[in-house]
């Protein structure tokens, strides 16, 4: 069963993050922990688009597209500050795939503990916008 609040989105993204740390202190050069903290992002996004009131897909490709859900969201990549490309990764290149690789090919040169660093920044800069959004 899905989430149904945004409450409830939060607390799952908040779980996956937990996650993808764990998986990253267990194994610091894991695509595993890149994947699951995607899904903490997009549970993010999520639980933003329910405070403001838009819709959006639970399933399907278009459900896990981070960059499509921002876009959703009223952001555009701009609208973070990203120096290094560890943000807008996510939100450009990360995929439900992830979960069958077994090293990750990012041509950007980017770690794993970097692109975790960017996702935990970008994960928090969503959520704060979560507790500003108001019911559209």
């Amino acid at each position: 069963m899905s989430p149904y609040t945004a409450q409830e989105w939060l607390s799952v993204a908040n779980k996956r993050a937990i996650d993808a740390e764990a998986i990253c202190k267990n194994d610091p050069n894991s695509v595993g922990s890149v994947y699951m903290i995607g899904y903490a992002i997009e549970c993010s996004l999520k639980a933003l688009l329910q405070k403001k009131g838009i819709p959006f897909p639970l399933s399907g490709s278009r459900g896990h597209n981070l960059k499509n859900l921002w876009g959703d969201s009223g952001y555009r990549l701009s609208d973070i500050r990203d120096n290094n490309g560890t943000k807008t990764f996510f939100l450009e290149k990360w995929d439900t795939s992830y979960r069958y690789e077994t090293s990750l090919r990012v041509s950007l040169g980017l770690e794993i503990k970097e692109l975790m660093e960017g996702a935990k920044q970008l994960n928090g800069w969503i959520q704060t916008q979560v507790s500003r959004a108001k019911r559209a």
